[in-house]
């Protein structure tokens, strides 16, 4: 697939919005954490770039962010602002607006990803999991900076990858019709935006074990009640998504 003009400058300015929108996040993390300023800075590159980075050294090219700085300006501003929030703790309708932002940088990123891949003649399966991988990229490389669980990995929350998954499925099934362009790969995230908006609205979320079988006795298993009893509230605290404990 060739790319032309205008689907770069979309996938140009796709990615300046997810940058922005994947750097605030990593930046509330920080400051969750009680980093001072460098941490706060370190946490939003990572997030806003981390993505990005990965998927251009997989399809082998000089990652953009090395050749135009408005990449590194972007995790920088969006850090600021979260610095010099003086409400940005108990703000509940801000930190509302973050996971808003969030679903929509996976959406968004999902897209670009899937369409750069395509312009560099990957096969439409691996195009969707580039696209996937650069959308959860900088998330987990923040996280591990961080130290916690990386979103894409914690059940709590509501299906991270789904937006990721539909906004790079959504690519590829307009690529498949030929109409992939720089005004339609936008559009290709709106439904990916809107079904992550529905996730964490309905609180879709991944099963998990909680029983398990013995292969010998064949017997089922359950935690017993002296290990319910002294993990109930660790268990609690990972239910928790990130900004739970903020809006309270």
């Amino acid at each position: 697939m060739a790319i032309d003009a205008l689907t770069e400058v979309a996938g140009y300015w796709m990615d300046l919005t997810g940058i922005f929108a994947f750097a605030m996040s990593g930046a509330f993390v920080a400051v969750r954490k009680d980093f001072g300023v460098f941490g706060v800075l370190l946490l939003a590159e990572a997030a806003g770039l981390g993505g990005g980075l990965f998927r251009d050294l997989i399809i082998g090219v000089v990652p953009v962010a090395f050749i135009d700085c408005g990449y590194y300006l972007t995790p920088v501003a969006a850090a600021l602002v979260v610095f010099f929030s003086s409400r940005v703790h108990r703000h509940g309708r801000l930190l509302a607006v973050i996971d808003v932002c969030d679903t929509a940088a996976l959406a968004l990123f999902g897209v670009s990803g899937a369409v750069k891949a395509l312009g560099h003649d990957f096969g439409r399966p691996s195009a969707i999991a580039l696209g996937v991988a650069s959308a959860v990229g900088g998330g987990i490389l923040s996280s591990v900076l961080a130290r916690e669980v990386p979103p894409p990995l914690r059940w709590e929350q509501d299906l991270y990858v789904l937006p990721a998954v539909t906004g790079a499925g959504s690519a590829i099934l307009l690529d498949t019709f030929g109409v992939l362009n720089g005004i339609t790969a936008p559009c290709a995230a709106v439904p990916a935006f809107g079904l992550g908006l529905l996730a964490t609205r309905r609180r879709w979320r991944t099963p998990r074990a909680r029983i398990w079988r013995n292969p010998f006795s064949g017997m089922r298993h359950q935690p017993s009640r002296a290990r319910t009893a002294s993990t109930a509230d660790s268990e609690k605290t990972q239910s928790m998504g990130p900004f739970d404990e903020w809006r309270a």
